[in-house]
């Protein structure tokens, strides 16, 4: 399960960092094209690219799956190493990324906390509004992810004048239309579950960055004439230098200048508006289906449940480099377990395979189990899709990259009576020579092997 989920946040991080990069080079054009609005838009492209990889790929086509499951005349799984004292890294590396995510969730609990603190007492105004009972820094704002509200400081009537106290409150409730809160939610679980991504924290910042510039073309595109009164309620505004992570408000972070210079571009046009709604959907749409191609396609499964056996599977395993004695044929039902065994002690070999039908008309799909030693240790699971009466063979190398363990293996699935297919079992294996029922040349192998 471990090397599982390790597998998982390795695929989401590559997906969820090439995306973030793409919209990192691509964010300063596009504003300064289409707007800053297009370019707020352009950050879909990471959660899209991430949930990508978590959509299964489906199966393939025998002959289209990787080349070690392809079917040739054999089958070669990719060695692996025999199991040596040492680390498992994914039995390390779990625990200390689950530690840093809530690590990282603690950090931003508290740094949400404080802010909420820093406010005092809250009172209801009568237009629905929630205002301070002392002047701290960042305000307004806007927070709760439910049941969002706008936040003003107490000096909200001195500070500014009616026309800008009038393009705050608009400034506030375009980040509650627009779902800004969803979106700073999402970014912050997302850098909790990737704390160790560098690439991920500094993206969220150009990303907080993008979304306040965005909020301030909305305004203005709805107050063309107000864009002096505007600029000088950003001046008035105390902007707060900590975080916050599930709210929107003037953060220090955000480089005011940057912003003023962005009240003096013209409101784009409706076909900006229609040109970044494309672009965005496109981008995002091709992100995430890279993202998802770039997976690996799910192994076939078996589909055809009227065909559930019972198959005719037959093994001849060697191990050592040295041929096995004789095969072993044996009925099994489809998922049922049929276990094998060469050599004694330190090179005892266990072989436990289950068939299925396979996805495509006349393919089986073996599961096998390899395990090494006396108690067993999993040494592999490779997964085989396999045509009827074809040979085909796994092969499992020791840490010098010598073959320790061989498998051959032929099935049928039951065809007319057992006698049957017993019989065309037999003539198939004189015709190809493949399944060799020969004795082997090292004597030592001959009172170990059993099948």
């Amino acid at each position: 399960m471990n090397a599982e989920l390790a597998a998982v946040l390795v695929e989401t991080t590559v997906a969820s960092g090439a995306a973030l990069l793409l919209v990192l080079a691509l964010r300063r054009p596009v504003r300064a094209v289409l707007g800053a609005s297009a370019a707020y838009a352009l950050w879909l492209c990471v959660p899209v690219a991430l949930l990508a990889v978590l959509l299964p790929r489906g199966t393939e086509a025998p002959l289209a799956l990787p080349a070690a499951w392809q079917m040739a005349p054999a089958v070669v799984v990719a060695a692996t190493p025999q199991a040596q004292a040492g680390w498992d890294w994914p039995q390390v590396l779990m625990p200390l990324w689950l530690t840093g995510a809530l690590a990282s969730l603690v950090v931003l609990g508290g740094q949400q906390r404080r802010f909420r603190r820093g406010l005092g007492t809250l009172r209801r105004r009568d237009d629905g509004l929630y205002q301070a009972a002392i002047a701290t820094s960042g305000l307004p704002a806007v927070t709760g992810l439910w049941r969002p509200r706008i936040l003003l400081p107490a000096d909200f009537e001195r500070r500014y004048t009616e026309q800008e106290r009038a393009l705050v409150i608009a400034h506030e409730r375009v980040h509650v239309r627009r779902g800004d809160l969803v979106a700073n939610a999402f970014a912050a679980l997302l850098c909790c579950l990737f704390w160790f991504n560098p690439w991920l924290h500094f993206g969220l910042r150009r990303f907080r960055l993008d979304q306040e510039l965005a909020c301030d073309e909305r305004v203005i595109a709805g107050h063309p004439r107000a864009r002096r009164s505007y600029g000088e309620a950003m001046l008035k505004t105390q902007f707060d230098p900590s975080p916050l992570p599930l709210g929107c408000h003037w953060q220090a972070r955000h480089p005011l200048k940057e912003r003023i210079d962005m009240l003096k571009r013209p409101t784009p046009s409706p076909l900006h508006w229609t040109l970044a709604l494309l672009l965005a959907t496109g981008l995002s749409a091709g992100a995430g289906y890279a993202a998802w191609a770039a997976q690996p396609a799910s192994l076939p499964d078996a589909v055809d449940a009227r065909q559930d056996g019972p198959f005719l599977l037959a093994r001849q395993n060697s191990y050592g480099g040295v041929d096995g004695q004789g095969v072993l044929n044996q009925w099994v039902q489809a998922g049922e377990e049929a276990v094998s065994t060469s050599g004694a002690g330190e090179d005892r070999w266990k072989n436990t395979a289950t068939v299925a039908a396979g996805a495509q008309p006349g393919t089986l799909v073996v599961r096998m189990r390899i395990e090494r030693g006396d108690p067993g240790t999993v040494v592999a699971e490779p997964v085989l899709v396999v045509r009827e009466g074809e040979t085909a063979a796994v092969e499992q190398s020791d840490a010098s990259g010598k073959a320790a363990y061989r498998s051959q293996l032929m099935v049928l699935p039951l065809q007319g009576s057992r006698e049957a297919t017993e019989a065309r079992m037999r003539q198939l294996q004189e015709e190809t020579g493949s399944v060799d029922p020969a004795r082997p040349e090292d004597p030592r192998a001959a009172g170990a092997a059993k099948g």
